[in-house]
């Protein structure tokens, strides 16, 4: 059997999608009988789990969330160049390098040459990037650059959906190393999210589970929120836009919880007393899939979305869910006061539950790519 090296930018103590995609994979290397060793971010006493042929390494927490683009784009340089000087260090058979965090596929030559490299891209995150100054305009011409050009140096590459296999598929010539691996998620979350249940209080309520960020802006929740104070609201979860998103409540507004990070079992109940899970995506981030999204289809509860492109066409396909304008403060207001009026969201989708069971367990589509190597 093989040794494989997993290779991650991202804190997994913090970080609920980056942790589970990570965990799929590490779960499903060792069920197929590989040496893994997987780095992180992450701080000593935290370890992912426990199995005799698994080791988890880290190298120091740093906290990336700044508003700084400069400031950012060095430290996560920085953390990635350490990342893959460790990972040379072990001099394992495979190197599979996951992403959003792009420096580590422009770094990604760093790695020692003769071994298998594996690409696994959770984001375009280069594609995210703001042009509005010059110099943002020069770094997203770089960095879009310097993508493109290391990908072509791995020898299989999987992604997440539709549009970023086609966007991988015009720069690689061959499309067969190319295997899509739906975000999804894990049977074990599956089963517990899948059980739960309507909300049996007399209150209605909104809420959204995630990452506090600039692609979210919640601003349009919280304003929102302030025209229909009779709507209990919950935002749960932190990110690099809490403390604006923060400032924007009222002193005195009643109907709006903030919960900050949350562990999971936390997460279940809260689950439990809403009726509406609500997410958005400005229209810069239109190609990106939020892994949160499976999560809420996974519990039947209706989803409300603001947003376009690559999630927009998913949630399509599934029942219970309301497409709307993102950014649109009286848009989202109507189509909240709508769904209370009309009820919808007292029925949980069974059908959503087995879509998701059927078609997005990471469990399952892990597999593909274990296949393949």
């Amino acid at each position: 059997m093989s040794s494989i090296c997993i290779i991650s930018a991202n804190s997994l103590e913090n970080e609920n999608a980056s942790r589970n995609r990570v965990l799929s994979f590490v779960n499903s290397f060792l069920a197929a009988g590989h040496q893994v060793k997987l780095i992180s971010m992450d701080d000593k006493k935290f370890q992912l789990l426990e199995h005799e042929k698994f080791s988890h390494f880290k190298i120091p927490f740093v906290d990336t969330k700044i508003s700084s683009f400069i400031k950012r784009a060095f430290i996560e340089m920085k953390i990635a160049s350490l990342v893959l000087e460790k990972a040379n260090e072990f001099n394992c058979d495979v190197n599979l390098i996951t992403i959003p965090s792009m420096f580590l596929l422009h770094l990604s030559f760093l790695l020692k040459s003769g071994k298998t490299k594996i690409l696994d891209i959770r984001d375009l995150s280069w594609e995210y990037l703001d042009t509005k100054s010059l110099i943002n305009r020069i770094a997203k011409r770089v960095f879009t650059q310097s993508a493109l050009v290391n990908l072509k140096k791995f020898d299989l590459i999987s992604v997440t959906n539709d549009h970023e296999f086609d966007y991988i598929s015009k720069h690689v010539c061959n499309k067969e190393l190319i295997v899509k691996v739906p975000n999804g998620v894990s049977l074990s979350v599956f089963e517990k999210l899948s059980h739960v249940q309507q909300n049996h209080s007399n209150q209605f309520t909104v809420t959204y589970i995630g990452n506090v960020g600039l692609a979210q802006d919640l601003s349009t929740l919280i304003e929102a929120s302030k025209l229909l104070p009779h709507i209990q609201f919950n935002i749960v979860g932190t990110g690099t836009d809490f403390e604006r998103i923060n400032t924007l409540v009222d002193s005195n507004q009643q109907n709006l919880n903030f919960w900050g990070r949350r562990q999971f079992n936390e997460l279940l109940e809260i689950y439990n007393q809403s009726d509406v899970l609500y997410a958005q995506l400005t229209p810069e981030f239109s190609t990106a899939m939020p892994s949160k999204l499976y999560e809420y289809l996974s519990t039947g509860k209706y989803v409300l979305y603001g947003g376009l492109g690559v999630a927009g066409k998913t949630l399509e396909n599934f029942q219970n869910v309301s497409l709307i304008t993102p950014c649109n403060i009286e848009v989202l207001k109507n189509e909240i006061q709508h769904l209370q009026e009309n009820g919808k969201y007292q029925q949980l989708s069974l059908e959503n539950r087995e879509k998701i069971k059927s078609e997005y367990l990471r469990d399952v589509t892990v597999e593909r790519l274990i296949s393949m190597i």
